[in-house]
């Protein structure tokens, strides 16, 4: 065993030991206090709180199409045509015919439902080619290229008949022949909301 003498701090070490120490408690409560006072501090006060309406829930509504069958095209007389084969000459009335159910739920829902026309027949539409968009069995319709949907219309099957009639009385020379077929292609039934 060592037997030598442990010196105790000398008088001038031991005050400058507890300084330290002390300066480091002192720095220590004075972080914790900005701490506590940068994030609000917890403090406490009274509070309460009562459920409102916790039980309550939220639903949405629907917009939508369902087509049980596709479209069939008929012509001028209502007779049934295959339309990739049939070929229009002026005067002459062809109408495409879809029957979908329309799902409109929701308090204040308005809606319209339209024809998207394809693009490749746009360029012929009002030059040789007349359109009109007839939809039955809504509740309300405005009678023009595009119909009223509201929430009355839920569950409805609408009958939509899109006729095309080729002008006799502006097609001149050799305008408007050789269309072809596809351009009677890429149809769409769009229901919108309104806002």
């Amino acid at each position: 065993m060592n037997a030598a003498s442990q010196n105790p701090l000398s008088e001038s070490t031991a005050p400058a030991g507890r300084n330290r120490r002390a300066g480091k408690a002192v720095l220590a409560g004075a972080v914790a206090l900005g701490l506590l006072a940068a994030g609000g501090g917890t403090f406490s006060k009274w509070s309460d709180s009562e459920a409102v309406a916790s039980d309550d829930t939220v639903s949405t509504g629907e917009l939508s199409l369902a087509l049980a069958e596709g479209a069939t095209w008929t012509d001028g007389a209502d007779r049934p045509i295959d339309i990739d084969t049939y070929q229009v000459v002026p005067g002459d009335t062809v109408k495409l015919k879809v029957s979908p159910t329309i799902q409109a739920e929701g308090d204040n829902l308005k809606g319209t439902l339209a024809l998207d026309l394809p693009a490749n027949l746009e360029p012929v539409l009002g030059t040789y080619v007349d359109h009109d968009l007839e939809v039955r069995g809504l509740q309300d319709t405005n009678g023009d290229k595009v119909h009223d949907v509201t929430e009355a219309d839920d569950n409805t099957t609408v009958d939509v008949t899109a006729a095309f009639t080729w002008k006799a009385d502006s097609v001149t020379d050799q305008q408007g022949q050789n269309i072809p077929a596809q351009a009677l292609k890429g149809f769409d039934l769009v229901l919108d909301q309104s806002l």
